[in-house]
This record gives structure tokens, C-alpha cells and sequence, in this order.
């Protein structure tokens, strides 16, 4: 008789590559929101987090700490973070990757990369042609 394995969501879900719908690359899982139900019952997961910001303190120490800061200082100070994507828009999810039920089009996944490339990117000589 075989004995079922165990996994925690950290070994499931964590640093694995997401896809959307259409099957274009989203990013990677960098952390997970979990949510205690105000029922006093058992904690879910209720997002998935992408991003430096999610990513620093995973890392630990002087790296982590300075991951995290760059990532909060090279985006719009108006900007929720970590990019949040709700356990609700998964789809499907194994040992290597995780698909969507939406496109990432619908998700705010690319904010770091247009923010760099508009602000820092785009100012470099010859980078608008």
C-alpha cells in the first residue's frame, strides 16, 4: 500500500512560473497572502504575491532588505505592493507552473517592468528608436 505524500503550499506554490489564460507568462509566485476566516476557523490562501517587494523578505537579510527597497523605490508611490493576483483567478496549478483563469492583461503583473522601462529605460540615449 502506498502512503499518500504531504505537501505544504510553500512547496506547491512558491517560485512557481504562472501563466494566464492565453498562456503568456505572467511571473513567478514570490509569496502567499493567507486570511484567517473571521470564524475563528483554519487560514487560507487568498492570493498569490509577485514582485520585489514579496520576493526581499523571503530572501533574508542585507539582500533581502535591499530587494525589497529598490523595488519600493522604483515604482509610483501611489502603487499597492506587492502585486496581488486573488486565489479566486487560479485555474490550475501542479509541480511546475500555475494557470489563470484570466488574461494579464487584468493584472497589475507588469507594473515594475512598464514603470522601468517608461522611467528608466525610455531616457536612455537611443532607446526610442
Amino acid at each position: 500500500m502506498r502512503t499518500p505524500h504531504r505537501f505544504t503550499a510553500d512547496e506547491l506554490l512558491l517560485d512557481r512560473q504562472i501563466y494566464d489564460v492565453d498562456g503568456a507568462a505572467v511571473g513567478k509566485v514570490d509569496d502567499l497572502e493567507l486570511t484567517e476566516p473571521d470564524d475563528g476557523g483554519e487560514p487560507y490562501i487568498s492570493a498569490l504575491l509577485c514582485g520585489p517587494t514579496a520576493l526581499g523578505p523571503r530572501i533574508g537579510g542585507r539582500l533581502g532588505i535591499w530587494w525589497a527597497a529598490i523595488g519600493r523605490r522604483m515604482r509610483p508611490k501611489d502603487d499597492p505592493y506587492p502585486n496581488r493576483i486573488p486565489a479566486e483567478d487560479i485555474d490550475y496549478a501542479d509541480r511546475l507552473q500555475l494557470r489563470l483563469r484570466v488574461s494579464r492583461d487584468q493584472l497589475d503583473a507588469d507594473r515594475f517592468r512598464d514603470w522601468t522601462r517608461d522611467h528608466i529605460i525610455g531616457r536612455l540615449p537611443g532607446a526610442g528608436s
